[in-house]
């Protein structure tokens, strides 16, 4: 029997962001969308766009559509509303993680987990990212809403990143908290020029000075990114508190929210809000779909 499904996306100005919708729409049964609109970045490059593409696809294909709009510089009253929002419910829910903000992927995790003990995500990759800047302009780093961690005032502070392409940004949050040791997960593989992009931490370690540490890590494989993040935070737990950010792929938010409920909530999540992404921030998508079913406790 096909189970419905409920799908949760948020508006993204990306060319996959509304070619994943379409991908899903096409491969599961899906009776209703639930579409989250940040406003404070409504005016980007093909935001319009894409939102009247979003609901043009809803009412042909004859799927409710509910939207839930939210400014991104408010995450308190976002908080709010998506308390309001997600009641209990016997809803299956499929969450097409391929252009949500990381921050949001965990939020939603909170409130889901209220309703369901597993939701379904799917998550498409890029053909290609821009060569030139991803970000920039970005603000001071944050600590996600109920999930600061546990701290104790008598350990030095550990800071986990997963990192991307980045490095600025990586830069600012190690500048931010200036943690006693720093663990950085850097992508295996060589796609996305990945291996270019990311052979510096060598001179970075030089640069930069202090306890830093350079693991690899398969973000696309959620199960086995979850177990080294686990893995490194039980073995440092004793003598340090633990921060962990993600700036990498963004299924790499489900491996640290694993590494978050295993540590029954003492690992805080933190995060770096950016004020400008490039338009052309990727191109083209990858029908390689990354799909399955992540267990919330």
């Amino acid at each position: 029997m096909t189970i419905n499904k409920t799908l949760i996306t948020v508006l993204g100005w990306e060319e996959r962001y509304f070619s994943s919708n379409v991908t899903i729409l096409e491969n599961y049964n899906i009776d209703k969308i639930i579409l989250i609109c940040f406003q404070d970045y409504f005016s980007m490059k093909d935001m319009q766009v894409n939102y009247d593409k979003t609901i043009s696809l809803a009412t042909d294909r004859d799927i409710e559509l509910k939207s839930i709009d939210l400014q991104y510089g408010d995450s308190i009253n976002n908080w709010t509303i998506l308390e309001t929002f997600f009641i209990p419910t016997d809803e299956n829910y499929l969450l097409n993680i391929t252009t949500i903000p990381r921050d949001t992927i965990w939020t939603l995790f909170f409130f889901l987990k209220r309703t369901s003990s597993y939701i379904s995500y799917a998550y498409f990759k890029p053909l290609k990212y821009s060569d030139t800047w991803l970000t920039r302009n970005h603000k001071n780093p944050r600590l996600l809403f109920k999930h600061s961690g546990l701290i104790d005032l008598h350990k030095d502070l550990a800071l986990f990143i997963i990192s991307g392409f980045d490095l600025s940004r990586l830069d600012q949050i190690i500048a931010f908290y200036e943690p006693h040791k720093v663990l950085i997960f850097a992508q295996m593989g060589a796609q996305f020029e990945n291996l270019q992009r990311n052979n510096n931490f060598n001179d970075y370690i030089q640069n930069h000075g202090g306890d830093i540490e350079i693991l690899s890590i398969d973000s696309y494989n959620v199960e086995s990114s979850s177990e080294l993040l686990t893995f490194k935070y039980n073995e440092l737990k004793d003598k340090y508190n633990v921060v962990i950010d993600s700036q990498g792929p963004k299924i790499s938010s489900l491996s640290v929210y694993n590494a978050y409920m295993s540590s029954d909530g003492a690992i805080a999540l933190a995060y770096v809000p950016v004020k400008d992404f490039h338009s052309e921030y990727s191109s083209g998508i990858d029908n390689d779909l990354i799909a399955g079913d992540f267990y919330i406790k």
